[in-house]
C-alpha cells in the first residue's frame, strides 16, 4: 500500500459553506484545499489517511492537529487524506520532469511519511518475522481501488478496533507446524503476553492442528483480538470488554490466498467447526452499490447502537476491501 505518492486531480469544486475553501477528488478520496489552489487535472502529491508525518516545515500545521492523518469535517463536508505540492519533495529526489507517466509513483520514503501503528497490548517476546509466507494483514481502503465490483454479491463484516492476531498450522514433510503471530511478527509460545493467553484459553493451537489433519489443509486463522483495554478509545466498543478473539478470515497456506464466501474454508464455517467467535456478520449476501459504502463510510455512525470503526466488504474470490467509518476515524 503507497503511503504518499503522485497523483492527479481528478475534479475541483467550491466548497458549498466556505468562500475561501475548494473540494478536491484524488483517488477515491474527497479532500479540502484552499481556493483556486489547484484545478482538474494537476498533479500533486497526496498522503493517504492514517499515516504518520515527518519533522518537516511543511508537516507542522498537520502535526498541531492531530499525531496522526485522518479524516476531518471542515465546514460540514469531509476531507480525508492530505494534498500538498509537488514543491515539498526534496530536490534530490524530484525527475527533471514530473508527468502523467510519474502517476501513482510512491513516494512515501522521500517525504518521511510512515504507516500509523496503533499501540501492541504489551512486550510481545518476539519469535521473529511472520512464517509460511503469511503477510500483514491490512485491508486496502475501497478509495484506492479502481472498479470497484458493483453488482457483486457481498457479506459485509464488522471491523473490530483491536489488535490482530493469527493463528497457523502447516504440515512440513510429516509434522505440523503451528504458532501464533501479531500483525507483523511470529511470537514465543512460552511467553505470556494476551496473545498467548487467548491462545491457551480456547485450546486453539490443537484445535486448529485436528482440523487441519481432518480436513487435510494448511491454514491460518486470522482474527482480532479485543477487549481488556486493548485500543482503549472512548468510542470503542469493544476495549471494556473481557479479553477476546474473533475470526476474520482464512488464509490458504499453500495458496497464499484468502478462502472467500464461496469456499468451504470460508471464515465463519472454519470458526463454526472450531467453536470460535466470529466478528459480526451486518449484513450477508448483499448487493455491492455506491449507496452501500456511502452509508457505512459516512451515512451513519454506530450499528446496532454501537459505535463502529467500520467494515470489511468480502468477495466470493476471497478479496476484500475496508470502509473506515468517517465519524469514528475523526474523533479517533
Amino acid at each position: 500500500m503507497k503511503l504518499a505518492s503522485i497523483e492527479k486531480i481528478k475534479s475541483v469544486i467550491k466548497h458549498p459553506n466556505a468562500d475561501a475553501l475548494d473540494i478536491v477528488t484524488v483517488l477515491g478520496y474527497q479532500a479540502i484545499v484552499k481556493r483556486d489552489q489547484y484545478k482538474e487535472g494537476d498533479l500533486i502529491l497526496f498522503i493517504q489517511p492514517d499515516t504518520v508525518l515527518p519533522d518537516a516545515p511543511w508537516a507542522s500545521m498537520y502535526k498541531a492537529k492531530s499525531k496522526r492523518v485522518k479524516a476531518i469535517k471542515l465546514r460540514g463536508s469531509w476531507s480525508m487524506g492530505i494534498v500538498e505540492s509537488l514543491s515539498i519533495l526534496p530536490a534530490s529526489c524530484v525527475p527533471s520532469v514530473i508527468d502523467d507517466s510519474d502517476v501513482g509513483d510512491d513516494v512515501s520514503n522521500a517525504l518521511g511519511v510512515t504507516k500509523y501503528e496503533p499501540p501492541i497490548p504489551q512486550d510481545l517476546s518476539a519469535k521473529g518475522n511472520l512464517p509460511c509466507g503469511i503477510m500483514k494483514t491490512d485491508e486496502e481502503r475501497y478509495q484506492n481501488i479502481n472498479n470497484l465490483p458493483f453488482g457483486e454479491i457481498v457479506d459485509v463484516t464488522l471491523k473490530v478496533d483491536g489488535s490482530s492476531m493469527t493463528v497457523y498450522c502447516k504440515k512440513v514433510i510429516d509434522e505440523y507446524q503451528v504458532g501464533v503471530t501479531s500483525r507483523s511478527l511470529e511470537l514465543k509460545l512460552d511467553k505470556e503476553n494476551k496473545y498467548t493467553a487467548m491462545v491457551n484459553k480456547l485450546n486453539l493451537l490443537d484445535k486448529l492442528k485436528a482440523y487441519c489433519n481432518t480436513n487435510n489443509v494448511n491454514i491460518a486463522i486470522r482474527g482480532e483480538l479485543y477487549g481488556n483495554g486493548i485500543q482503549r478509545f472512548k468510542l470503542n466498543p469493544h476495549a471494556t470488554k473481557p479479553l477476546g478473539f474473533a475470526v476474520f478470515n482464512v488464509l490458504n497456506l499453500d495458496t497464499l490466498k484468502y478462502e472467500g464466501t464461496d469456499s468451504p474454508l470460508y471464515y465463519e464455517k472454519v470458526a463454526q467447526d472450531l467453536n470460535l467467535e466470529t466478528v459480526a456478520m451486518v449484513e450477508k449476501g448483499v448487493v455491492l452499490t455506491p449507496e452501500l459504502i456511502k452509508k457505512y463510510d459516512e451515512g451513519i455512525d454506530k450499528i446496532n447502537g454501537a459505535f463502529f470503526e467500520g467494515v470489511v466488504i468480502k468477495l466470493g474470490n476471497g478479496n476484500s476491501f475496508k470502509i473506515i467509518n468517517k465519524h469514528y476515524d475523526s474523533l479517533k
